[in-house]
């Protein structure tokens, strides 16, 4: 018997749509030992119907059945936002590359063939799966962060290698500033300076680690819609700078590794 790696995918849902009985009975053999919560439907209509209940992590969909076909029920999960994100791999006994582009450009992400046998269906799967956790872990690190990015009160932004902003976050509305009216400026607009270019080769730092930018005192230009007396025209941060680079920290120090700058990320902190 071949077993999934049951630490990294156990309690992980998968549905399996099929109208073949004896498919349904053989996949759901090679899959109840392996810790999975697994669900089955024999009709497109039916598979709505579960994964509006019970959202699953994969889908197993065969490509030909009876009413919507597999192909159809695919481009419907994908074109859902609640849906689109859920890995689909086409059960078939077509090995055509013409089927197989289709499946692809329905959304899927790979084929299990009849008849069907065990290692590769458990090899295809549990590939998928783990895919799938660990995008759902991307995503959830991303919202966390991005729920304390938007409600911190430091400014935070980021630069791109031409020194334009790509990203501003909330708190530039207490400057006066709409953050994504921000974007695509570049970052010389907001500062006020007698010696700016000086100033930015600093700001736009592409050193990391210990080399980064720390505690650059920067004037920032208020918008005008807040500044009611000359003495309020700009406001000092702190603002401590990194180099965003396509490779590790550590690879930047090297110079025989091909890198690319990719920008700055820059927080600010309002004096006291």
């Amino acid at each position: 018997m071949i077993e999934f790696d049951k630490d990294q995918i156990s309690g992980m849902k998968i549905l399996i749509v099929d109208d073949v009985l004896d498919n349904l009975s053989i996949l759901g053999h090679f899959l109840q030992q392996s810790g999975l919560e697994i669900s089955v439907a024999r009709t497109g209509e039916k598979a709505f119907e579960l994964v509006g209940q019970n959202k699953p992590d994969l889908v197993l969909l065969d490509i030909m059945m009876p009413g919507i076909d597999g192909y159809e029920v695919c481009r419907r999960l994908k074109e859902d936002d609640r849906t689109k994100d859920i890995p689909i791999i086409f059960i078939t006994a077509l090995s055509g590359t013409e089927d197989m582009m289709r499946g692809f450009n329905a959304g899927g992400v790979d084929y299990i063939t009849k008849p069907f046998h065990e290692r590769e269906v458990v090899c295809r799967i549990a590939t998928q799966l783990k895919l799938k956790k660990a995008q759902d872990e991307i995503k959830r690190r991303e919202k966390f962060y991005r729920v304390i990015v938007e409600r911190v009160p430091d400014l935070i932004f980021q630069l791109d290698p031409d020194r334009k902003i790509v990203f501003a976050n909330p708190a530039f509305r207490l400057l006066g500033y709409d953050p994504d009216q921000l974007v695509g400026q570049p970052i010389s607009n907001l500062i006020e300076s007698n010696d700016k270019e000086s100033l930015l080769q600093e700001l736009a730092t592409r050193h990391v680690g210990p080399m980064a930018i720390i505690d650059l005192e920067v004037l920032l230009k208020v918008s005008d819609d807040v500044s009611l007396v000359e003495e309020m025209s700009t406001l000092k941060v702190f603002i401590d700078s990194v180099g965003i680079w396509d490779v590790s920290d550590e690879d930047v120090f090297r110079e025989n590794v091909d890198k690319k700058f990719l920008g700055t990320l820059c927080v600010g902190k309002r004096a006291v």
